[in-house]
């Protein structure tokens, strides 16, 4: 039952957003068979694909279960005696560790690696081009500015390799 109330509200969901299967599949990375399979009640999907789905949507990740009852968790500080930590965001200086990584052209780097070893947070790039790939067939070419997100790269093997000398800059 809830499977098919979800199937329906990613269906109008995408329809009101006025993406196709495929850009939808290209978004999140789901085929789009298994988007249109689980669209039309044929498939129950996953807590993975429910969470790139309704991600990708701007929905609920509650909508997919309707009939739970359960409430959402509220957070609890672990000992009464602690005292609040200030917000990261209100603080007006905040120290991050820097480095830098110089990519050759034609030369694959493992940024993945790079990224969980020294616990960085994200990846600025500097100057050049480069594309970002993974060994799944992932491909975009970065520019100037654009940022990568430390945490998401971590949990598969990314690659950058250069289309001309580039440079990234590490924030951790």
């Amino acid at each position: 039952m809830a499977e098919t109330i979800f199937a329906r509200m990613i269906s109008e969901r995408r329809k009101d957003m006025n993406l196709s299967l495929r850009e939808l599949a290209r978004v999140t990375g789901i085929a789009a068979s298994t988007i249109s399979r689980i669209e039309n009640g044929r498939l129950s999907p996953t807590l993975d694909i429910v969470v790139k789905l309704t991600s990708a949507l701007n929905l609920e990740p509650s909508a997919a279960n309707p009939d739970s009852g359960i409430a959402p968790a509220t957070p609890e500080p672990v000992t009464a005696g602690e005292e609040p930590r200030q917000d990261v965001s209100a603080q007006i200086v905040v120290h991050k560790t820097l480095g830098n990584t110089i990519l050759q052209k034609g030369i694959r780097r493992d940024l993945s690696r790079i990224a969980a070893r020294n616990g960085y947070e994200f990846a600025i790039l500097v100057r050049g081009t480069c594309q970002l790939r993974t060994s799944a067939g992932f491909s975009q070419t970065l520019g100037p500015g654009s940022t990568i997100n430390c945490k998401l790269i971590t949990k598969q093997t990314y690659f950058a390799v250069a289309e001309e000398e580039a440079e990234l800059l590490w924030i951790g």
